[in-house]
């Protein structure tokens, strides 16, 4: 592989399109009792440890999770359109990498960081979802809470940069570390998984929809034997 940096495209500006979700309806959690705890960022760094036991946690705990991780603490407006201000990193602050919430008995629920709401969708080609769910617990046959889907809009990205993907997966492993930390601050368990993910967008979006599936966690309860990493 050679490596090739990024480089910016003169004169290019984010455009912030909409995504093209099927059948959206808003997801009210009651997320205001949660919070990330008091244990010293110390703490926190010292006792992450990777799951792979773990039993389903409430769905309000993995919400919180989702939108300690990616809730935008700005949304950029005129000059700033397509720009966002969060906790996690980003090139040039376009955060192009979201959150798909998927469990047993729930439709897909994804996180909207512009609007600050979870919507459930519905999908597109139900075979794809269902394989999905069946290559997850393929690769993690004792995980039992929820999968949270990593996607990314490359649109925008694309459009600033040429030679862009190196910024993609950068800002894709600074999500999964970030929640990584937001579960380890809850005392929930945590563990990317390895896979892309492709079929999650297979089966919510239309083809040429701009994204890509970037990776794959679970997050539940701690089992009590387990193997960290």
């Amino acid at each position: 592989m050679v490596p090739i940096d990024p480089r910016p495209n003169a004169g290019a500006v984010p455009r912030g399109e909409p995504v093209s979700w099927h059948d959206p309806h808003i997801v009210e959690f009651d997320l205001r009792p949660l919070s990330l705890g008091d244990r010293s960022l110390e703490s926190v760094l010292r006792a992450r440890r990777s799951s792979r036991i773990l039993s389903e946690a409430p769905i309000e705990d993995v919400a919180f999770a989702i939108r300690e991780t990616l809730r935008a603490h700005f949304v950029g407006v005129a000059a700033k359109h397509g720009r966002k201000l969060k906790a996690v990193v980003s090139s040039g602050a376009l955060h192009p990498v979201m959150g798909v919430l998927l469990g047993r008995d729930v439709r897909p629920i994804v996180y909207d960081d512009i609007s600050d709401r979870f919507l459930s969708v519905g999908a597109r080609d139900p075979q794809q979802l269902n394989a999905f769910l069946k290559n997850c617990r393929k690769v993690l046959p004792e995980a039992n809470g929820h999968w949270i889907a990593l996607v990314a809009d490359i649109r925008d990205l694309s459009r600033l940069y040429s030679d862009h993907q190196s910024l993609l997966w950068r800002d894709a492993g600074a999500v999964i570390q970030a929640m990584a930390m937001v579960a380890e601050a809850r005392d929930l368990a945590f563990c990317p998984l390895g896979i892309l993910g492709q079929q999650v967008v297979d089966a919510l979006l239309p083809s040429a929809s701009g994204l890509v599936a970037v990776g794959v966690v679970a997050i539940g309860r701690r089992g009590i034997h387990q193997n960290a990493s």
